[in-house]
């Protein structure tokens, strides 16, 4: 092998090196799993208290709020002299808003539970990419120079 005169190093211990890269990897791949763990574990108290905060709001919306939404209902017609229709219209507008406000914070809160999973992906890319790299720059190093 031509080395146009200069001292080669030793050459690295091929089983060697691919023997830490090897430990490298399988220890990132082991990370990755806890941190995924962690993750879903977050998200799915996040997600529990969404779904909570979603059955809650339809059991009050089925339970009780027809008989209050038919008291506001009377309340218009009796107080402000409107007619049965207009009364229980407003009623039922009052009880769409206050439903979907319920419902606005039951998906604002999965949102911000799903958002913890971010982490794990992130975490996932540069790790794939720090293999990537490694890998990449271990392979030329030991690639012989076409001098």
């Amino acid at each position: 092998m031509n080395t146009n005169g200069r001292t080669r190093p030793d050459q690295p211990n091929v089983a060697s090196s691919f023997s830490e890269l090897t430990h490298d990897a399988i220890e990132l791949a082991e990370l990755q799993a806890q941190l995924f763990s962690l993750d879903v574990k977050e998200t799915s108290k996040s997600a529990g208290v969404s779904i909570a905060l979603v059955i809650g709001s339809a059991c009050i919306l089925l339970g009780t709020v027809p008989v209050v939404l038919i008291a506001i209902g009377q309340l218009f017609v009796e107080k402000l002299g409107w007619s049965l229709s207009a009364g229980y219209g407003v009623a039922a507008l009052i009880g769409i808003v206050a439903s979907a406000g319920i419902g606005a914070a039951a998906y604002t809160r999965f949102r911000n539970g799903i958002a913890a999973m971010k982490r794990s992906r992130e975490e996932l890319t540069r790790n794939i990419a720090w293999l990537k790299s490694n890998l990449r720059s271990r392979t030329q190093a030991r690639a012989p120079s076409k001098d």
